[in-house]
């Protein structure tokens, strides 16, 4: 699925890469804007963390043709506000006719100067653009705590999680939601060459003995009484006849019901109809 994401089959509105110190994310995030250059006519990215010419020095010429470079680390100055960056994205995205990729290198550094739900909103406000057809967003996980986590995580429709390293290896877990409201879960692994353009993507499921599901114990064995019932007794209970119940022989008596009262000798029973006075 990483790589139908990468290449656009898969179609989401904002995508949420999330690292740590151990296992960061940055190849993965270049690989994404290298992909979504080829496929968008403009590319604004938003550089929070990194110099603008390291991610331009990084890419082909044919997508650095497209790109335009906003230097977030004046933007999100104590000075400024977050419609001051808004309205420079929304300025970059309406002077083009055609479609718009947005990528923000790290709204870690964003989280920072400004408040969990004004970043949250302002994903998803530029996510939300009729023009935009990407956002893509790293974040530093490890920076944060687990509210801020959830609630980023909880705007995007796709979240790729960079999950653990060896080597050139990676391995990532995604969670992807469709515009059908489908939710795919998978666990992925890529390698990445000397650089850093990623290749060979597969299933980590098949290599990694530890993400298979491991099989449950059976909590009803340390019981002191039994809860299941042996084959005798599951035989016994079918052929118990339930009240009510029709048993298919065709006997209409058998299968209605009826009420049956035998009255106490205390019982005061009068055999005159009470309301034999009354004209009905």
């Amino acid at each position: 699925m990483l790589q139908d994401l990468l290449t656009g089959v898969e179609k989401t509105s904002l995508i949420l890469v999330t690292d740590n110190a151990l296992c960061p994310g940055r190849h993965l995030l270049l690989n994404w804007i290298d992909h979504l250059g080829t496929r968008c006519d403009k590319l604004i990215l938003v550089c929070f963390e990194r110099h603008p010419d390291f991610f331009k020095n990084w890419l082909p010429l044919d997508v650095q043709k497209k790109m335009t470079l906003i230097d977030g680390r004046k933007t999100a100055d104590i000075g400024r506000t977050n419609v001051d960056l808004m309205a420079d994205v929304t300025s970059e995205v309406s002077r083009t006719g055609g479609s718009v990729g947005v990528v923000i290198d790290s709204v870690s550094m964003l989280l920072l100067v400004k408040s969990t739900p004004i970043t949250c909103s302002f994903l998803h406000n530029i996510a939300a653009g009729s023009q935009v057809t990407q956002v893509v967003a790293l974040l530093h996980r490890d920076v944060h705590d687990q509210n801020t986590c959830r609630l980023l995580e909880h705007v995007a429709p796709t979240v790729v999680e960079m999950a653990s390293t060896g080597g050139a290896q990676y391995t990532c877990c995604i969670r992807h939601c469709r515009p059908t409201g489908k939710v795919l879960k998978s666990r992925e692994y890529f390698y990445t060459d000397d650089s850093f353009h990623i290749y060979n993507f597969g299933s980590a499921t098949s290599q990694d003995g530890s993400s298979q599901h491991k099989p449950q114990d059976d909590l009803t064995s340390k019981l002191p009484f039994n809860l299941s019932l042996t084959d005798a007794e599951k035989d016994a209970r079918s052929k118990v006849k339930l009240p009510y119940l029709k048993d298919g022989s065709g006997d209409s008596e058998a299968s209605s019901g009826r009420i049956f009262y035998q009255p106490d000798d205390v019982d005061d029973f009068d055999e005159e109809d009470p309301d034999d006075d009354l004209d009905i």
